[in-house]
């Protein structure tokens, strides 16, 4: 089943402030999320890629939001306050037909926006889209150094599945990954 992108939900969040607008990436996007990617990724190491491992360019960051587009159960979200992004949420749906209803999700937001619900409405913004797109399995890793996303995840009712153990090596120690998903009452008749 094809999803268009544009079923996310597109709102301005009037319940605080700032007023952040959510809605999937669009191809003029790609100099400001090129950017932003950056600046997240520099100010944090709670991420897999490190600053220099996203996109390497503007006419990258523009292909993968093409290709994000292209998938039906792909989803980059992304968060605006004003005409800038301050965060980013995605879905990365199975593209095999055994796990076509298995999507791996993850969310990021710049720290000076932490804090204030954010990261919340995009976690939930990749939940409506997952159920439009007939998702059945959410699974994600956080860093188990990072206790403000593991809590963020069980709020939400992801369930721990298990450790990676030291699976990661960052500044200069190895760290542990907890695996976590979440079942939704989607997927095939």
């Amino acid at each position: 089943m094809a999803v268009d992108a544009k079923q996310t939900p597109e709102r301005s969040d009037s319940e605080q402030r700032p007023a952040y607008k959510l809605r999937a990436a669009e191809g003029e996007d790609a100099e400001a999320l090129y950017h932003f990617g950056r600046a997240l990724l520099a100010e944090t190491s709670f991420f897999l890629r490190g600053p220099s491992e996203r996109a390497r360019s503007v006419d990258e960051m523009r292909l993968i939001i093409e290709r994000f587009r292209e998938l039906p159960r792909h989803l980059l979200l992304t968060a605006w306050l004003d005409d800038a992004p301050v965060g980013e949420a995605v879905v990365m749906g199975g593209e095999l037909e055994r796990n076509r209803y298995t999507a791996t999700v993850g969310v990021g937001v710049l720290q000076a926006h932490t804090g204030n619900g954010l990261g919340r409405k995009l976690m939930e913004g990749l939940e409506f889209f997952a159920h439009k797109a007939d998702l059945h399995r959410l699974e994600l890793t956080v860093m188990s150094h990072n206790p403000r996303a593991l809590r963020l995840y069980e709020q939400m009712d992801y369930q721990v599945e298990g450790t990676r153990r030291e699976s990661l090596y960052i500044d200069g120690a190895y760290v542990d990954e907890i695996v976590m998903s979440k079942l939704l009452e989607t997927g095939p008749e």
